[in-house]
């Protein structure tokens, strides 16, 4: 059977397969077992496979490239419009085949195995850092509940926590000393993901040159490295910026134009990494210019734009102005300067 595209709805343990002639008409379709679907992979000529970047699809995509096929993942976001009427298995599966045709859907391309590891550990730290939050927040409320009250910050919380345990019923006090035990037992994993993340970034060449830049640390260098497969699919920084959702969603009809807030499209997290970063930097930059020492023209415009707009618009807008700079330093293999960093624009 000669074919030139197949439309695959991925699904824990049914798939769909829709399988297109060479003029892209569905000429078969077949519902498959996970054991079926890995033989088909394997019996199928070479083909160009279309699935949806869902989860298990980098899997399924190292498979079927390791057995000769194309492989195309396309945002399920955008392939949903190419579905006619009702939503099943086969018309997600016909509607990768049409969507296939769209040259301006940008294929998601598929992880290495390291890449893809790498970008699960920072979801593992995702996970405890919140569970980390969530802790503490439930230790300070139960505290105010009787009348104990603890400063603002992290620093040397459990210990805090464990000064004040006297202070409350006998009843509470074993299960709050657990729930300390928690904390600290987060923080010592946070500690360890982010020991294991230094030493990934250190033997890497692109995460030593973006270690450079301002606001940048390993935990951002080591997410950038785990999330962006190929920082030349992004054609200049703005595209960069944008698949980010740091631009500004734009309003605009006839000859009006109108530029609003960010659009927080894209990776969440990166981009609350970089925001983050950027508030680093701008404190650091306010440190700078208390000591009298000189300032970069990046660290000038920024400081300038937080004295203008606030500090937390300036941050988003320097988290932008970050992620352009990452662009540069990574995809034209650059060292940083922040006192051309402030002019770039590319």
């Amino acid at each position: 059977m000669k074919s030139t595209t197949i439309g695959i709805d991925l699904a824990k343990s049914v798939f769909q397969v829709s399988v297109a002639d060479e003029h892209r008409h569905i000429i078969k379709r077949q519902r498959l077992s996970r054991s079926q679907f890995q033989r088909f992979l394997a019996h199928t000529p070479p083909a160009r496979l279309v699935m949806e970047g869902c989860a298990s699809a980098h899997h399924w995509g190292r498979l079927a490239l390791s057995q000769g096929h194309e492989v195309k993942l396309l945002h399920a976001g955008y392939v949903r419009a190419y579905v006619r009427r009702n939503k099943t298995d086969a018309a997600d599966a016909d509607a990768l085949v049409r969507a296939d045709a769209d040259p301006d859907l940008k294929p998601i391309p598929v992880k290495p195995t390291h890449q893809q590891a790498l970008q699960s550990l920072h979801r593992i730290r995702s996970q405890w850092q919140r569970t980390r939050v969530a802790r503490i927040n439930e230790a300070r409320g139960l505290l105010t509940e009787f009348g104990v009250t603890l400063p603002r910050g992290t620093s040397d919380i459990a210990q805090r926590l464990h000064d004040v345990v006297d202070q409350l019923p006998e009843l509470l006090q074993f299960t709050f000393i657990e729930l300390i035990a928690e904390i600290s037992e987060c923080q010592d994993r946070l500690k360890r993901i982010d020991k294991i993340l230094g030493e990934i970034v250190a033997t890497d060449p692109v995460g030593q040159r973006l270690l450079t830049i301002s606001g940048v640390g390993p935990t951002i260098a080591s997410a950038m490295l785990g999330s962006v497969s190929d920082i030349q699919a992004f054609k200049r920084s703005r595209a960069f910026s944008s698949w980010l959702g740091l631009t500004p969603r734009e309003y605009s009809s006839g000859s009006s134009r109108n530029l609003g807030r960010i659009s927080r499209r894209g990776n969440i997290y990166l981009r609350m990494m970089l925001i983050h970063g950027a508030r680093a930097a701008l404190l650091a930059a306010n440190r700078v210019r208390k000591r009298g020492n000189t300032l970069t023209e990046l660290q000038r415009w920024a400081l300038d734009l937080q004295a203008r707009i606030g500090h937390n618009k300036a941050a988003v807008a320097l988290a932008n102005k970050m992620a352009r700079i990452i662009w540069a330093v990574w995809a034209r293999d650059r060292t940083f300067d922040g006192d051309h960093a402030a002019r770039y624009h590319g």
